[in-house]
């Protein structure tokens, strides 16, 4: 098992926004997070989940690894400036991750190999 760490900046946020054209206040306005039960500006889980593909990429995977599927749920918000610490297993054939931040498992999921 390998233990890995990211962090989702505030440029991150807003980048992706301009990126995937998703303005959902939300993400970009901590009066309107919070008017929605946040404590803070609301991460894109799509761009959670490309931070966990990249940590992967960068980290685990060997040039020849071909990622043919991949499944990945949240059971907690993740926050502009949140740190995420992925716990890793992988098989021969797929990846088991699991993220936490701040002591909360906040995604897991798996990514499935050729």
């Amino acid at each position: 098992m390998s233990v890995l760490t990211f962090q989702i900046t505030e440029k991150d946020v807003e980048q992706y926004a301009v990126i995937s054209g998703d303005n959902n206040p939300i993400h970009l306005d901590i009066d309107a997070a919070k008017q929605h039960g946040f404590t803070d500006k609301v991460a894109h889980g799509m761009l959670t989940i490309s931070k966990v593909l990249g940590v992967l990429s960068n980290e685990v995977l060997s040039p020849c690894d071909a990622i043919t599927d991949y499944n990945f749920s949240f059971s907690a918000p993740v926050f502009a400036g949140n740190q995420i610490t992925l716990h890793i297993n992988q098989t021969e054939n797929s990846i088991n991750v699991s993220g936490e931040c701040e002591d909360k498992k906040v995604i897991k999921g798996s990514v499935f190999l050729l």
